[in-house]
């Protein structure tokens, strides 16, 4: 489902009675925008998903199906407690082949931050952050800024990314 499907058309209303009508059915939202407040609507509406439409062909349909399993969602509350120990260590060691300033973008590229915002936060030109950013991209070996943060996300909760083809 297009989170934005258009002036006319909700798409959260339209998730909803999906969900309500049909129960086994699952909705993934897809958006263009990585927006925190769109994505825990599109959860309340009943969305088993919310994906950014720029991430790469493989990686989507690694998403899809993960969230297309019968055994998506069957982790007790408890076993996600048990897997937080590891969640730390995961983002320590994504995080430790970044310099300190690489780091610092890719944390202002995960509050959903543009280059010029960043710039300004930093006091660095949007040259330099472009070129920080590049570097980020190229250490993780990812595509683009919505990955970073998507692999950030998941090393930083203890989840894993899908690592397919990243390049």
């Amino acid at each position: 489902m297009d989170l934005n499907l258009g002036p006319e058309d909700d798409a959260l209303a339209a998730t909803t009675s999906i969900r309500e009508r049909y129960d086994s059915v699952k909705v993934i939202v897809i958006s263009a925008s990585l927006d925190m407040e769109a994505a825990s609507a599109a959860r309340a509406a009943g969305a088993s998903g919310y994906l950014p439409k720029d991430l790469a062909v493989a990686d989507m349909v690694a998403a899809i199906r993960g969230l297309s399993s019968p055994n998506f969602g069957r982790k007790s509350f408890s076993d996600l407690l048990a897997a937080r120990p590891n969640a730390s260590d995961r983002y320590h060691s994504l995080r430790e082949g970044l310099t300190r300033r690489e780091q610092q973008v890719l944390g202002e590229l995960r509050r959903g931050r543009t280059n010029k915002e960043i710039a300004a936060r930093l006091d660095v030109s949007i040259t330099t952050v472009n070129k920080h950013v590049q570097q980020v991209l190229k250490k993780l070996q990812v595509r683009s800024r919505t990955q970073a943060v998507a692999m950030a996300d998941a090393a930083a909760s203890g989840r894993t990314y899908p690592v397919g083809d990243r390049h």
